[in-house]
């Protein structure tokens, strides 16, 4: 589905990704693990088109996308959510589940709309709340249900749980799990609880100081000594 070839991207003179070189498959769940500063969030920027590649190329189902912009890649199916969460503060709940679905037909888009809250239970109940009100798990929420409801075939996921509580955070990532066998979606994850990624996840791509250090790693094989060998050495 997604191939990318020696990618090379950063902030202006400073090289982040130094020739990233993956290859993601349909219908799996991907975790990208590495420390601090590996430059797993630049590369989800790079493949969502936020930010321009100095080198290599992007492949989404053939296609090269290397140059397309994030609203060419959103029609694409390729969905993208941003560290913190990005929904319209001044709108509510339900407004904002209203716009991600702007291009859906009415009766698509309300049946879209009753899925999500079956998936977050919590927003049905806060539908006509203004999201500025939203608590951060609420907000991380209704931002992941804004791209699901758009039917994505590719969700980059950029640390989706941080900044939450705990029990908030097995629950958004359980309906991301869900998601993704309702619809058949593929996803490329960045998780700051690695234990917790796991649990949802098929395989595992290890990424230290801007390159992916070895092919896929299916996540029953992903040992204590690899942690080690990403995070210590």
């Amino acid at each position: 589905m997604l191939k990318i070839e020696n990618l090379k991207a950063g902030y202006g003179k400073r090289e982040v990704l130094h020739g990233i070189n993956l290859e993601i498959k349909g219908n799996f769940t991907y975790l990208l693990v590495g420390p601090n500063g590996a430059g797993k969030s630049t590369l989800l920027k790079t493949i969502a088109g936020f930010l321009r590649p100095e080198e290599g190329k992007i492949y989404f189902k053939g296609e090269d996308i290397t140059f397309l912009s994030p609203a060419e890649r959103s029609k694409r199916k390729i969905g993208y959510f941003f560290q913190g969460g990005e929904v319209f503060r001044n709108l509510t709940v339900k407004e904002n589940l209203e716009i991600a679905g702007l291009s859906m037909e009415r009766k698509e888009l309300l049946s879209r709309i009753e899925v999500i809250y079956g998936l977050f239970p919590k927003l049905k109940k806060l539908e006509n709340r203004r999201a500025g009100l939203l608590s951060g798990g609420e907000r991380h929420q209704l931002a992941l249900g804004m791209i699901f409801l758009k039917k994505p075939e590719f969700i980059l996921l950029d640390e989706p749980s941080a900044g939450l509580a705990p029990s908030v955070v097995k629950e958004v990532l359980l309906a991301i799990k869900k998601m993704k066998e309702m619809d058949s979606v593929t996803i490329l994850l960045v998780e700051q609880n690695i234990s917790e990624g796991l649990k949802i996840s098929d395989f595992v791509y290890p990424m230290k100081t801007g390159q992916i250090i070895s092919s896929a790693v299916p996540v029953k094989e992903f040992k204590l000594d690899m942690m080690e060998e990403i995070f210590f050495k």
